[in-house]
């Protein structure tokens, strides 16, 4: 019986060192979904090819839109980007980046051409992960909670709206209450 007894505060001090190793442990990846704070300054490829991020684009509206070929949520949903797009595309001060998740850009290209789709499209280093690489930060990925997904930044880069899956749409009212 001592054996026991004396085993037992053993294990319990054992377990509180554990609990407090995890309570001090380093943070979770950011993720993308902070709104109302500074959206991360992602780094990508314009469709003229010139390399670009988001900081490029303060003092307009912009609208990121994550996307992938094989998603069928996403293939679903493109009318209605492609619809946005056509509202907006001549408003200044508007810009609307779609990046594909985890493709070849080229597909991406190739499927947008195929479905008369004219949204520009934008290239950037997104992976099979699920993580995007923030601009001039190696170390440092923001990870995607999935396909497809929006976020509405204002001028001064701030998060505003973000849309995730089938949850909602980003609207042209939307944009434009930014503007």
């Amino acid at each position: 019986m001592r054996s026991v007894s004396l085993k037992l505060p053993s294990v319990f001090i054992s377990l509180l060192f554990l609990v407090s190793l995890n309570v001090h442990a380093a943070p979770p990846p950011e993720s993308f979904d902070s709104l109302n704070s500074a959206f991360p300054d992602m780094t990508f490829v314009d469709p003229d090819g010139k390399q670009a991020k988001i900081s490029d684009y303060k003092g307009e509206v912009v609208l990121v839109k994550l996307w992938a070929t094989w998603c069928g949520v996403c293939r679903k949903k493109w009318p209605e980007h492609q619809a946005l797009y056509n509202e907006i595309k001549d408003d200044k001060g508007v810009r609307v980046i779609t990046l594909s998740v985890a493709e070849d850009p080229k597909d991406s290209q190739k499927w947008a051409d195929e479905q008369g789709y004219t949204v520009p499209l934008y290239v950037n280093n997104i992976t099979d992960r699920g993580a995007v690489q923030v601009a001039d930060d190696r170390d440092s990925l923001y990870f995607i909670k999935g396909t497809p997904m929006k976020f509405l930044i204002d001028k001064d880069g701030i998060l505003r709206k973000k849309v995730v899956g089938l949850n909602g749409e980003v609207t042209a009212a939307d944009i434009r209450q930014l503007l």
